[in-house]
């Protein structure tokens, strides 16, 4: 079965023990080049990402982070464009569903004093664009497949084996 394409897709890999070293082991993997990513590990949290130059307007970003639940500690990791590009997908939703409330608000007021309502259409007119938008953000995700397969397969190389002790940095 197909898995339905979701807007930042998430998943997330129970640790068994040393959960520690799984954020070591990132850390100890992006800084030996032997991927073609970069990323920054921080005590609980990480992200991975594509070197500038490999990089295009819509290459996913990977957010990790440690979560404790039901005394099981949890690796998530969501993939989402860079927080700028999020960022200006959202701006351009905020305007879009300003432009809609405001251009049915204004039809209705026009219908109640009697004129033509013609800009009551704004609502269903942004409604249809902010689905659009949506789709190409899908197709986006959908054509950077391939990088988010790298991305993770960095993250399921740290995360392997780290029920072992941790390994010796020598």
């Amino acid at each position: 079965m197909v898995p339905k394409p979701r807007m930042k897709p998430k998943f997330v890999i129970p640790l068994e023990k040393n959960e520690e070293v799984v954020f070591e082991r990132l850390d100890r993997l992006l800084k030996s080049q032997r991927f073609p990513v970069n990323g920054q590990v921080l005590k609980k949290h990480a992200f991975v990402q594509l070197p500038k130059e490999k990089r295009s307007f819509l290459s996913p970003y990977l957010n990790l982070s440690l979560k404790k639940q039901n005394n099981k500690m949890l690796l998530v990791g969501r993939f989402s464009p860079h927080p700028h590009v999020w960022t200006g997908f959202m701006l351009v939703y905020s305007i879009l569903a300003f432009i809609g409330i405001g251009g049915f608000v204004y039809g209705w007021a026009q219908s109640l004093i009697g004129e033509s309502a013609i800009m009551m259409w704004g609502g269903p007119l942004s409604l249809v664009v902010i689905a659009f938008v949506y789709g190409a953000a899908l197709i986006g995700q959908g054509l950077t497949s391939d990088e988010m397969y790298i991305l993770r397969n960095v993250v399921d190389r740290a995360v392997e084996n780290c029920d072992k002790a941790p390994e010796s940095s020598a």
